[in-house]
């Protein structure tokens, strides 16, 4: 069952070509540019940026690299999927799909696995864009804390993007508050710069919430140094704890099959 509603999501979705643009091409095209524009020595790019626990990248460039993974996913899981599944229901598409033997838990997983497929490939793109252009390598041991953060953003944010249809009401409302969330997300995560150029209470914020620990995970894989598995239990932790209030908010509130604006 969830095989087959996969298949045909994945067909849907690219048919479409919104998500795959948005959640692929746009994270590849704004690293690229980040990396052109503010990466260069004469911009100070060459110097060491602090990652929170694990040490230091050798440059800014190294730097975006797992910040931009981040970012694949947060737009993929969330900014993309907060308004799609909007639209499905408010099109009636969710309450058609109600009438049929298919649990409301197939549904979420189908996408889920979407999700993951459609951010390994960006995240894929980012590795060997950075090895190419840039020469940053990722070391293969790298690749399987890379798959533990991928698992576990896209587990975050699928939960939290299916949370928020509950009290969005139609998709123009689901766009503007996803991508507000996405970019006020990126600005104090450390996606575009290091954090530690923010205000101290801002960045104690910003730790607590779900960006902040995916994109320091990503990027304590690329730090000076670093061997093996690197993976904090703390960022572990701290998604973990997010995975699990969007999942008390499906259960609490309820996932929408009805359109709300023919109430």
């Amino acid at each position: 069952m969830v095989a087959s509603q996969t298949r045909y999501n994945l067909i849907a979705t690219m048919r479409a070509g919104t998500s795959i643009a948005v959640g692929i091409v746009m994270p590849v095209l704004f690293f690229l540019g980040a990396a052109f524009l503010f990466g260069s020595e004469a911009l100070g790019g060459n110097t060491p940026i602090e990652v929170r626990g694990a040490g230091e990248t050798p440059d800014l460039r190294t730097f975006y690299v797992g910040g931009f993974m981040a970012y694949a996913i947060i737009y993929t899981a969330f900014v993309v999927l907060l308004p799609d599944m909007v639209d499905y229901r408010e099109r009636g598409l969710l309450k058609r799909l109600r009438g049929t033997p298919l649990p409301l838990w197939a549904f979420i997983a189908a996408r889920t696995l979407i999700v993951l497929v459609m951010s390994f490939v960006s995240i894929g793109l980012l590795a060997l864009l950075a090895l190419t252009v840039f020469d940053i390598p990722t070391r293969p041991a790298a690749w399987g804390g890379i798959a533990v953060f991928v698992l576990l953003g896209c587990l975050v944010f699928v939960s939290l993007a299916f949370a928020a249809t509950s009290f969005v009401r139609n998709q123009s409302g689901a766009q503007a508050l996803s991508n507000a969330i996405g970019i006020i997300l990126a600005m104090i995560s450390g996606v575009f710069f290091a954090p530690s150029l923010l205000p101290d209470p801002v960045q104690t914020v910003a730790q607590f919430l779900p960006l902040q620990p995916l994109a320091n995970g990503f990027q304590s894989l690329y730090v000076t140094g670093a061997t093996g598995l690197t993976v904090d239990l703390r960022d572990i932790g701290i998604l973990a704890a997010w995975a699990l209030v969007g999942a008390i908010v499906i259960a609490l509130r309820g996932f929408r099959w009805q359109p709300v604006q023919q109430r």
